[in-house]
C-alpha cells in the first residue's frame, strides 16, 4: 500500500505539470503516458532499473541509491520529473543533469544533509535537501521561476494533456494500470502482501453521513489507511461531514487534502486543534482540487503561522482559521478563496511591517527596526485581500488598528462583520451593506456624523469603548438593538432615537440624567444599569410604551416614581442601587412583570416595604432574583437582616385595620361598659351624679341654716293611700311639719330640685320601704340624694319604715344603698295589728324628736335594731 500511495502522488505531480492555457484535460488513454515506477524495489543505482529512455517521469524514491553518475542518465532526452527523494545520495557527478533539456523538477529530499548538486540547467529550480513531509515532496519543489518551464512543457504536443479534477478522481485506478506491467514481480508482491494485511478494520463508517475521527489521536500513516480508497471506497463515497479534530495530526495542509481526494462527496471538514502547517512552497499553479461540495473547512487552532502558501479547493464557502498564529491575509488569498461567504480569523496578531527601503538610512550604529507591530505606516494593513463575496467576517482579537482604505469599496456584499477586542481608535469607514456590527472593546472615542450613512445597520454593539457623548441623530434609522454600555456617557437624551429602536443598554456608564424620546414606541429593552442615575423622570414609563426588559442595576436610584416603569415590562432588574422599598403603587401596574432582580442592601423594613414582602414576594406570576440578599438598612437593630425575615405583619402594618380593630375594641368597651351599666344601673346613677351636680350648682349654692321641715316623705305611688291617710296624718297630727311632695312641691321647678329642696331642708328623710318602692325611679332618686346629704353633713338622719317585708333578693342591685343601710341601721317596721301600731308611732315620734347623730357614731352602732309595736 505504501508503494501505491507513493506512485499516487508521483503520478499526480507528473500529470498535473502539463498545462495549457491555464486548464488540464486529459487526451490520451492513460496507459501511452510513459510513466515509471521503481520505487520501493531496493534498487542501489538508476542502471539498475533499466528504465525506458522514453520515460517522462521516473520515480525512485524510497530506494537505497548512493551516487548519481552521467551515464545513469544518458538517453533520457524527453525526461520532465525526476524523484530521487528517500535515498542515500551523497554524491553527484558534476554535469549529470545538463543532458536532461526537458527536466523540469527534481526531487532530492531525503537524501545525505551534506549533498552538493552542481551542473543544473538554468530553468530548474531544485528543492534542497531537508526534512520535509515525504510522501508529498513532488507537489513542493516548484516555485513561480518555473513557470516558464511548466509553460514550454505544456506546448509540446506529444505530451498528454489532462484535466486536474479528471486526472484527481482516476489517477488511483490508472496508476494500478500503469504500474502493472512495469514493476517487477517482487514489488508486485509487496503490494498485494501490505493489501492483503491491511483488511476492512481499518475503516470506519460514517454515522448518518458523518465520519467521526475526533479524539482518535492518529498519525498520518494511520490516517492514511483509513482513508485508503482500495480498502474503504465505500465508506468514503457516504462521507458527508469528516471530523478529524483534537487529534494531534501532524501533517501540511496540501498533503492532507490529498488523502481527503478519494471522499468524492464530502461537504464539511473539521481539522480544527491539531497540529497541521501549510506547506513550505508555493503550488498555487498546479492546486487544482476535483471537489465539488465542500464547502465548510475548519482548521482553528492549528499552527498554519502562514497564508502565502495556501493550496484548498476553492470551492470553500465557509473557512474558520481562528487562532491558527496567522500574521496577515496575503494578496493572492482573495483570488484563491473566491467562492469564500463566511470567514473566521479572531485570536490572531496581524502585524504591520515596514518596508526596509521605506525607512532612510542613519549613520553607522543606527538600529533598524524592520518590524513594527500594531502602528500604521508605509506599508499599509496586514489585511491586503479578501474575497468580494465574504458576508460574516470574524476578526476579533486579531490586533488591528484600522481596516485598510479598500475594504468599504470592495466588500459590498459584507453582512456582519466583527472587530471586537482590537486597538482601533477612529471608527472605520464600512460598507452600506453591513447589518451586524460588533467593535467592542476598543479605544473609540467618538460616533462620527457619517455613521448615518449605514442605511442597513440593525445592530451595534460598541460597548467598552471611551465614548462620551452619545448622538442618537448620528445612528442610521434602521438600528434596532444598540449596546453602548461601559463608556464614559454621562447624559443619554433619546430625542432623537431611531424609530425602530427596540433595544438599548447604556449600563456601565456616569449617566446622571436621562431625557426620554418623544417617540421609542417599537422600544422592547432598555439596560441602563451600573450608571449614576438618581432618579427616573416620572413620565418616563409614558415614553417608553413597549419596553419589555430593562436594567437599572448598579444606580444610585433611591426611588421609582409612580409612572416611572412601564407597564409592558417583562423583566426588571433593580438590583444594587439605593432603593429603599418597594411599594404598591409602583409594582402594582406591572401586570405582564414576570422576572424580577431586586437584590440590594438599602431597603427600610419597616410598613412601607409590607406589601413587597407579604403580597409581591408570594406571588406565582413573578420570579424573584435575589431575594436571599434583600437586606435591610433600618430600623438599626434590623440592619443587616433578611427582608424576608422582617414579620411585617398586616395588624402592625395596616392603618385600616388598627383603626378597625380600634373601633372594635371601644365598641367592645363600650357595649361592656354598657352591660354593666345596665347590669349594675350605672346609667342612673351617672344621671343622679348629673342631677345632683347641677342642682346644687344653680339653685343651692348655700345650705340653709334653719330647717323649716321636720321631715320628707319618700314612697312609692303603690304606698300613696297608705302614706297619706295613716303617716302623713299622724305626724302632722302630733305636730310635726312634714315636707310632702303633692302638696310642699313648687310649680314650675324640676323634680329633681324640688326633691333636692325638700331634702335639704328636712330635719330628717322618711322612707316607706316596700316592693313598690324599690322599682320606682323617684324613689331610687329621692335615697341617693339622702346618702348624698348624709355624706356631706356627716349627720344621719335616715329613718327607715318597712311597709312591707324586703325578699332580699327583691332589692335591685342599683339599691345596694339601701341594702347597705338595712344592714347597718335601726328602721322601723309597720304592722297590721293596733297594739303594735301604737309602739310605732310611738317610736317614730321620739325619733322625728331627736337630734341626728355624727355619721361616724352611727354606722359604729348597732349593726341592726328593729323596732316593732309588740
Amino acid at each position: 500500500m505504501r508503494i501505491l500511495v507513493g506512485s499516487f502522488h508521483f503520478y499526480l505531480i507528473s500529470f498535473l505539470l502539463s498545462r495549457a492555457n491555464g486548464s488540464l484535460t486529459l487526451r490520451t488513454p492513460a496507459y501511452v503516458f510513459p510513466f515509471y515506477n521503481y520505487s520501493y524495489l531496493n534498487l542501489s543505482s538508476l542502471s539498475e532499473a533499466q528504465a525506458p529512455k522514453t520515460a517522462r517521469a521516473l520515480n525512485f524514491s524510497h530506494n537505497i541509491i548512493e551516487k548519481i553518475t552521467k551515464r545513469d542518465l544518458e538517453g533520457f532526452d524527453v525526461l520532465e520529473v525526476l524523484d530521487l527523494s528517500y535515498n542515500r545520495i551523497k554524491d553527484i557527478e558534476p554535469g549529470a543533469f545538463e543532458s536532461l533539456l526537458s527536466l523540469i523538477s527534481v526531487n532530492l529530499s531525503f537524501n545525505d544533509n551534506k549533498l552538493l548538486v552542481s551542473g543544473l540547467p538554468p530553468h530548474l529550480k531544485l528543492l534542497p535537501t531537508s526534512k520535509v513531509s515525504g510522501s508529498l515532496q513532488l507537489y513542493e519543489y516548484f516555485e513561480k521561476s518555473s513557470e516558464a518551464a511548466l509553460e514550454s512543457s505544456a506546448s509540446a504536443e506529444e505530451l498528454p494533456r489532462l484535466g486536474g479534477p479528471s486526472v484527481l478522481q482516476n489517477v488511483n485506478s490508472r496508476l494500478r494500470r500503469s504500474t502493472g506491467n512495469l514493476l517487477p514481480r517482487a514489488e508486485k508482491n509487496i503490494t498485494v502482501s501490505l493489501t492483503a494485511t491491511s483488511g476492512p478494520d481499518f475503516c470506519t463508517a460514517p454515522i448518518n453521513g458523518v465520519l467521526n475521527l475526533s479524539r482518535s489521536q492518529l498519525s498520518e500513516e494511520e490516517l492514511t489507511l483509513k482513508l485508503d480508497p482500495d480498502l474503504c471506497q465505500v465508506q468514503l463515497d457516504s462521507t458527508l461531514e469528516l471530523d478529524i479534530s483534537h487529534s494531534d495530526l501532524e501533517m501540511d495542509l496540501l498533503s492532507l487534502f490529498i488523502l481527503f481526494l478519494p471522499m468524492k462527496n464530502v461537504q464539511s471538514i473539521d481539522a480544527s486543534y491539531n497540529k497541521l502547517t501549510i506547506n513550505i512552497l508555493d503550488v498555487e499553479a498546479i492546486c487544482k482540487f476535483p471537489f465539488s461540495k465542500l464547502f465548510f473547512l475548519n482548521i482553528s487552532n492549528n499552527p498554519i503561522n502562514s497564508l502565502d502558501t495556501l493550496c484548498l479547493p476553492s470551492t470553500i464557502k465557509v473557512i474558520d482559521l481562528s487562532f491558527t498564529n496567522v500574521s496577515q491575509i496575503p494578496p493572492n488569498f482573495a483570488k484563491k478563496m473566491f467562492n469564500l461567504e463566511h470567514m473566521y480569523v479572531q485570536g490572531n496578531h496581524f502585524i504591520y511591517t515596514v518596508r526596509p527601503d521605506a525607512v532612510p538610512t542613519g549613520p553607522p550604529g543606527t538600529v533598524r527596526i524592520n518590524a513594527i507591530s500594531l502602528v500604521r505606516n508605509q506599508a499599509g494593513t496586514p489585511i491586503e485581500s479578501l474575497p468580494k463575496r465574504v458576508k460574516y467576517l470574524k476578526m476579533s482579537n486579531c490586533s488591528i488598528v484600522e481596516l485598510p482604505e479598500w475594504f468599504v469599496g470592495t466588500m459590498e456584499e459584507l453582512i456582519f462583520l466583527d472587530l471586537s477586542s482590537n486597538w482601533i481608535s477612529v471608527l472605520p469607514d464600512l460598507p452600506t451593506s453591513l447589518q451586524h456590527l460588533d467593535i467592542s472593546n476598543s479605544d473609540i472615542k467618538i460616533i462620527p456624523p457619517r455613521f448615518k450613512s449605514l442605511s442597513n445597520l440593525t445592530i451595534f454593539n460598541i460597548q467598552n469603548n471611551k465614548i462620551t457623548a452619545m448622538h442618537p441623530e448620528y445612528f442610521p434609522s434602521t438600528l434596532m438593538k444598540c449596546d453602548i454600555s461601559k463608556n464614559n456617557l454621562n447624559m443619554l437624551s433619546l430625542t432623537d432615537a431611531p424609530e425602530k429602536l427596540e433595544y438599548l443598554n447604556v449600563s456601565g456608564n456616569l449617566i446622571t440624567r436621562l431625557e426620554p424620546a418623544r417617540h421609542l414606541s417599537a422600544l422592547a429593552n432598555l439596560d441602563s444599569s451600573h450608571n449614576l442615575i438618581s432618579e427616573l423622570p416620572d413620565h418616563f414609563g409614558k415614553s417608553l410604551p413597549m419596553l419589555k426588559y430593562f436594567n437599572l442595576s448598579g444606580n444610585k436610584i433611591s426611588f421609582l416614581q409612580r409612572g416611572s416603569l412601564p407597564a409592558s415590562l417583562v423583566e426588571l432588574d433593580i438590583s444594587d442601587n439605593a432603593i429603599t422599598t418597594i411599594v404598591e403603587d409602583t409594582f402594582g401596574q406591572l401586570t405582564s412583570l414576570s422576572v424580577l432582580s431586586a437584590q440590594g442592601k438599602h431597603f427600610f423594613c419597616n410598613c412601607d416595604l409590607y406589601w413587597f414582602t407579604n403580597v409581591y414576594i408570594h406571588d406565582p406570576r413573578v420570579q424573584l432574583i435575589g431575594k436571599e440578599n434583600l437586606r435591610c438598612s433600618f430600623p438599626p437593630d434590623r440592619r443587616g437582616s433578611l427582608v424576608g425575615s422582617s414579620n411585617l405583619t398586616l395588624l402592625r402594618c395596616s392603618l385600616g385595620i388598627q383603626m378597625a380593630i380600634t373601633a372594635c375594641a371601644a365598641i367592645l368597651v363600650v357595649l361592656t361598659f354598657t352591660g354593666l351599666c345596665w347590669r349594675f344601673d350605672g346609667l342612673w346613677y351617672v344621671r343622679m351624679g348629673w342631677y345632683w351636680c347641677m342642682v346644687k350648682r344653680k339653685q343651692y349654692e348655700k345650705r340653709p341654716e334653719n330647717k323649716p321641715f321636720d321631715a320628707f316623705i319618700s314612697y312609692s305611688e303603690q304606698d300613696a293611700n297608705w302614706t297619706k291617710e295613716n303617716l302623713l296624718k299622724k305626724l302632722e297630727t302630733d305636730g310635726f311639719k312634714i315636707c310632702y311632695h303633692e302638696r310642699d312641691f313648687k310649680p314650675g321647678h324640676p323634680i329633681l330640685g324640688n326633691i333636692f329642696y325638700c331634702i335639704e331642708n328636712s330635719h330628717k328623710v322618711l322612707f316607706v320601704l316596700s316592693p313598690s318602692f324599690v322599682n320606682s325611679c323617684w324613689c331610687q332618686y329621692e335615697l341617693y340624694f339622702a346618702e348624698h346629704r348624709v355624706l356631706n353633713e356627716n349627720q344621719d338622719s335616715l329613718i327607715m319604715i318597712v311597709l312591707e317585708d324586703l325578699p332580699p333578693n327583691s332589692v335591685p342591685q342599683k339599691f345596694s344603698k339601701l341594702r347597705k343601710l338595712l344592714k347597718r341601721k335601726t328602721y322601723l317596721k309597720w304592722s297590721p295589728q293596733e297594739h303594735k301600731q301604737k309602739m310605732f308611732w310611738h317610736q317614730l315620734a321620739a325619733v322625728l324628736k331627736t337630734t341626728n347623730e355624727p355619721l361616724v357614731r352611727a354606722e359604729n352602732g348597732p349593726t341592726q335594731d328593729v323596732y316593732e309595736m309588740e
